[in-house]
């Protein structure tokens, strides 16, 4: 991820602690698992909204990339495997 997005100041880790220390990525352990079900609820319900701007497949991730970087995508992007 680090040579998409060229810095390692814009790669977030949710797993690899060990390789995320020697490249100089960001980590999190804030994903609330437990909360899920609420989420999920309540984006049911359109309460909770994630604007989604566009779906890539992994083809087309340099353009993912690329719109990221812009810093305007209009929304997440989202890797479809």
């Amino acid at each position: 991820m680090i040579g998409l997005t060229g810095d390692p100041d814009r790669v977030l880790t949710v797993s690899d602690f060990a390789a995320a220390a020697e490249l100089g990525v960001r980590i999190t352990t804030e994903i609330r698992y437990d909360r899920m079900n609420e989420f999920a609820r309540l984006a049911g319900e359109g309460i909770l909204a994630v604007p989604v701007a566009r779906t890539y497949t992994l083809d087309q991730i340099q353009e993912a990339a690329e719109l990221s970087r812009s810093r305007r995508p209009g929304g997440k992007l989202m890797l479809v495997l």
